[in-house]
């Protein structure tokens, strides 16, 4: 009888953690940030002028600035088909970020390219997951990043669903699969104590 309730928290916490990825990828404030940074004037002035290096100073002015401690744009970037031409991080957590919303910038019916903006990183992401669930939190991307939020148990090999012990205790284990900045795949853990 003990494991079908455990079973249906767990499966609740995956649900939580879903929503907040969704949230943070393709929400109202994500939504609102692509916005008022899609209209920054300045940024676009550089852009539709090729100063590449006064439109990257902008971008990094945006993440400096004192209002974005509230709503955590985390990185910005600039692209033109393949090529980069702006890309701007808050830190180095910056590189590991949830997937970004995208829009195309223009200018007099020009094109300058497609801006990319996340507000949150992968840390931030699992730190909330943990705050809003009690849950430990791991998360792993294709390019070997890994998050775990504190108090998780070591970080080793987990499976997909089921239960592990690590360390003599019993975890209830859910992942699901998702996609961080670059399309990358990421894999989000969520461990309970069975």
């Amino acid at each position: 009888m003990h494991a079908r309730p455990r079973q249906s928290h767990i499966d609740a916490t995956v649900k939580v953690a879903k929503s907040s990825y969704f949230s943070e990828t393709k929400g109202r404030v994500l939504q609102q940030q692509l916005a008022r940074i899609a209209r920054d004037p300045i940024l676009l002035d550089a852009l539709s002028r090729g100063n590449l290096a006064a439109a990257q100073a902008e971008a990094d002015a945006q993440l400096r600035s004192p209002g974005n401690h509230f709503v955590h744009v985390t990185r910005i970037s600039v692209v033109r088909g393949s090529r980069v031409l702006v890309n701007a991080t808050v830190n180095a957590d910056g590189v590991f970020v949830v997937a970004p919303g995208s829009r195309v910038l223009r200018s007099r019916g020009r094109v300058l390219g497609t801006l990319l903006v996340s507000i949150q990183d992968v840390t931030g992401y699992v730190k909330v997951v943990h705050d809003l669930t009690g849950a430990s939190v791991v998360t792993r991307g294709a390019s070997g990043h890994v998050r775990a939020s504190r108090g998780s148990p070591p970080f080793r090999r987990l499976p997909a669903s089921g239960q592990v012990t690590i360390a003599g205790r019993r975890y209830a284990v859910r992942s699901f699969g998702d996609v961080g900045w670059g399309g990358e795949p990421l894999t989000v853990w969520i461990l309970e104590r069975a």
